[in-house]
């Protein structure tokens, strides 16, 4: 099921953004689109690190528990989250951080798609 499978990937993806960015905040920044200057933009990195590791944990539970309709729920709200995300860098960064707003965006709109694909049993 190729819905299972992007949770999966889904997952994975949540899981590796929250260690990176508890481990090497300033190596993710980028990324995110977050100016690092100072131990404050740090703490706030690493917080949306932690934030993202446990939205890839309770995409995990769900799909170890196969809750298909519990697993495309939190799928569609954590959309939610990069869809804030993206405005959150538009208003601070606007045009000046285009990889940070297509990832953001990108990301939400995958998400939107997994959880449609979780809730059609494909």
């Amino acid at each position: 099921m190729i819905g299972s499978t992007l949770s999966v990937c889904a997952t994975l993806a949540f899981l590796g953004l929250g260690a990176g960015a508890l481990a090497a905040p300033r190596a993710l920044a980028d990324n995110y689109g977050i100016a690092i200057e100072g131990p404050d933009q740090i703490a706030y990195l690493r917080a949306v690190g932690a934030r993202d590791a446990v939205i890839g944990l309770m995409i995990a539970a769900f799909l170890a528990r196969r809750e298909r309709g519990p697993l495309a729920v939190a799928l569609a709200l954590s959309s939610l989250v990069g869809a804030s995300d993206f405005a959150l860098v538009a208003a601070a960064r606007g045009r000046a951080a285009p990889l940070s707003l297509a990832i953001h965006g990108g990301g939400t709109l995958g998400l939107l798609v997994i959880a449609a694909l979780v809730r059609a049993g494909r």
